[in-house]
């Protein structure tokens, strides 16, 4: 039994038409079938140069070896990867859904190698037999349409349940395919393996085949079974821990404008008092004692209004109590660590009519930890935060100081575009990239002048 196999079709064909055959199954059939279940999966287009690629390529590395599929598997990622994605989608989520196509790929051809013969045998015609045989893989490939056509929405919620809290889980299951690869493999050139144990010595082929089938169709839906229920129990698990998270912070905002109600009474209380002294010095001609009085009125002013009432007095524009949760942690993280803070949230604002919830925290989440860990170590130390909107679209900004004079814009954007994963930074910025690229016409506008770096989301509003 082979695994891998590197040919020259020209040397080993017997005829110019054996070879026109082979060629039409292993460079145009395998192909469309092979990019075809990762297409209508994702509903994309793909360029038609990959499939040239792997055409060309297929005549002398062909498909239907255990290696050779995993090599393609490989190669297919990659080019999808980089000509085909754009920053649309994380290189773990390209890997699951390639990967469940591969898990549909090989059921498929399950289903037609088992009930295949039961169709030669009732039509039984040596021109069927011909054409059937010879187009096996359009056969599969009409079967992988209707699988995938019954199990997109499954996998779509799959992965939209796990998002990118779970990359483990989500690799996990990108391996399924490989046992039932190479058990559907193993068992083409052992025919052996067909003939069940479990079933009566006497029982007729077709028997066999069914069960042949029967595992198959069980060991898929056991796949299923299994994303189903891990994509239902991490994404409670998640709901649950948002929840508590949410609760935490909003409790701390609550106990914060309290804390702040509180130092406004007292204040009220020492603003009376004073102003009745400065009014009894002024009815008095008491000059210096007036002078005193106002002298600590602006300083009373400084200290107890500026700040943080400042800093989270305008939170309660924000409308999304997640959300608002979310900021008012990172503006807390950002005081911790001895940033000077400015947050403009003018008007009343509702970050869901543009984003889902989930994106708008994440893009929160990421613009401000880069933030933060550029302006600790700058020399300023400063950090602003602002929310607005207009009839046409809704506004992020965040701004840092920066140790660099002029931040480099360009090698900023080529970082979105990488594939490292080891710097939280950069993968921050892609991570930012792939979740605006879900948003038609949404934008990140970078600007840096003077130690100062500002970045603008801006999402249109929904029509």
């Amino acid at each position: 039994m082979t695994y891998f196999n590197l040919i020259n079709p020209f040397t080993l064909t017997p005829s110019l038409s054996f070879l026109l055959i082979w060629a039409i199954k292993i460079c145009v059939f395998y192909p469309l079938f092979f990019l075809g279940t990762y297409k209508h999966l994702q509903s994309r287009r793909l360029p038609l140069c990959l499939y040239l690629i792997i055409t060309v390529g297929a005549f002398f590395l062909p498909f239907n070896f255990f290696i050779n599929d995993l090599i393609w598997i490989v190669i297919a990622i990659a080019l999808i990867y980089f000509l085909v994605n754009h920053g649309t989608c994380s290189l773990t989520d390209l890997v699951a859904s390639f990967s469940y196509s591969m898990l549909v790929y090989y059921f498929s051809q399950v289903i037609v190698v088992s009930l295949l013969p039961l169709l030669l045998q009732l039509l039984a015609s040596n021109t069927a037999y011909f054409v059937l045989t010879n187009l096996t893989i359009p056969l599969c490939y009409g079967a992988s349409l209707i699988l995938i056509r019954l199990t997109r929405s499954f996998f779509k919620r799959y992965l939209t349940c796990l998002q990118n809290n779970h990359l483990i889980a989500k690799w996990l299951f990108s391996l399924a395919f490989l046992p039932f690869s190479y058990w559907f493999y193993y068992s083409q050139y052992n025919r052996r393996l067909m003939q069940l144990p479990v079933l009566p010595a006497g029982a007729s082929p077709l028997s066999h085949r069914l069960a042949f089938l029967g595992i198959g169709g069980g060991y898929f839906l056991l796949v299923l079974l299994a994303m189903g229920i891990t994509g239902h129990f991490l994404a409670h698990r998640d709901r649950a821990d948002a929840a508590e998270y949410r609760l935490a912070n909003l409790a701390r905002y609550t106990s914060q404008l309290e804390v702040i109600t509180d130092d406004l009474r007292r204040f009220r209380h020492d603003y009376q008092n004073i102003l009745y002294s400065l009014n009894s010095a002024l009815a008095t001609d008491n000059i210096a004692y007036a002078k005193r009085a106002l002298n600590h009125l602006t300083h009373a002013t400084q200290r107890d209004i500026k700040v943080p009432t400042g800093i989270i007095g305008p939170l309660k524009n924000i409308k999304d109590p997640g959300i608002k949760a979310v900021v008012f942690d990172k503006i807390s993280t950002a005081l911790d660590q001895g940033l000077r803070m400015d947050v403009e949230i003018a008007d009343p604002i509702r970050l869901t009519q543009t984003l889902q919830q989930v994106d708008a925290i994440r893009i929160i989440t990421i613009l401000f930890d880069n933030a933060i860990h550029a302006a600790r170590l700058s020399d300023d130390k400063r950090l602003a935060f602002s929310l607005y909107e207009n009839q046409f679209a809704q506004f992020i900004v965040i701004g840092n100081s920066t140790v660099q004079a002029q931040v480099n814009l360009e090698n900023l954007a080529n970082l979105a575009h990488t594939v490292t994963l080891g710097k939280s930074h950069q993968l921050g910025l892609r991570n930012l990239q792939i979740i605006l690229a879900r948003y038609p016409g949404a934008n990140n506008d970078r600007s840096a002048q003077h130690h100062y770096f500002e970045q603008r989301i801006i999402v249109p509003m929904k029509k």
